[in-house]
């Protein structure tokens, strides 16, 4: 069994195996990119899935990442498009140092991307990053999960098999999930088991990945956007934009980003 001390290195290898081909919310990105214009932003891009259609689409797009195995391949599909004015940056989002004050006209969190962030503060740091970069007026566009108490219980799991690819060099892989939630942390503790195994000698290789989402409700979600001085213009249950119900399961929550003047931000540290 072989461990990594940064999952999302191993990850990247095998992210496109499963996302690559996940497409239900581009055309609610694409028709926001429209109403904004660009330049835009996509905090947590990873390999580029919704880098590509946007730059496609004509945008000035920057993505933003932290892992370095994420960015290459980001790198390599959008050489293979063609897409060589698209910038990638690797940092975190917390800390946008990189990006200049009010540069974007729409910045974009997919994925439970923002669940990421391990805490309160982390996530007031990089709403507060986010708020500096957009423009007075720009959108902020964060896609999460709507933590129902039907939602946690379905995603409790002590181990299950999630599926199998046959890889390029003949080998199968299979992947395995274990999932806990923790409630009184809002933490979702999630280790990815990846089975390959050889074409030719019958050989296992287990790869291991831990990684931790922090989820948040919508109205502590509301009221951190406020105090990083967003005014919230609509949470969305699908990429359909359909209201959020009880039964919606995932919030699609717009933001516009307000002018400093008219808000005090409080940053815990």
């Amino acid at each position: 069994m072989q461990g990594t001390t940064d999952p999302y290195e191993m990850i990247a290898e095998y992210y496109d195996l499963e996302f690559a081909d996940f497409t239900a919310d581009v055309e609610v990105y694409l028709a926001f990119a429209q109403r904004t214009g660009e330049p835009i932003l996509e905090i947590g891009c990873g390999t580029g899935r919704l880098l590509l259609p946007l730059a496609q689409a004509g945008y000035q797009v920057d993505g933003v990442d932290r892992s370095p195995a994420m960015l290459a391949r980001a790198a390599e599909r959008l050489k293979a498009a063609e897409l060589q004015s698209v910038r990638l940056f690797q940092t975190d989002a917390e800390d946008l140092h990189q990006l200049s004050d009010e540069s974007y006209r729409l910045a974009i969190v997919a994925l439970n991307g923002f669940l990421h962030l391990p805490n309160r503060a982390a996530q007031q740091r990089a709403l507060a990053e986010l708020h500096r970069v957009l423009q007075t007026g720009g959108l902020l566009l964060l896609d999460v999960l709507h933590p129902t108490p039907h939602q946690l219980r379905a995603l409790e799991q002590p181990l299950a098999w999630d599926a199998s690819w046959d890889l390029p060099d003949g080998s199968r892989l299979d992947r395995f999930t274990s999932r806990t939630v923790h409630p009184a942390e809002q933490m979702i503790v999630t280790t990815l088991f990846y089975d390959r195994t050889d074409k030719t000698t019958g050989q296992v290789t287990r790869q291991v990945a831990r990684y931790i989402l922090r989820y948040v409700h919508r109205f502590e979600l509301e009221l951190l956007l406020e105090l990083a001085g967003f005014a919230i213009e609509a949470i969305y249950g699908s990429y359909e934009l359909e209201p959020l119900s009880d039964e919606s399961p995932q919030m699609l929550v717009v933001a516009e980003r307000r002018p400093r003047s008219v808000y005090s931000l409080r940053v815990e540290t």
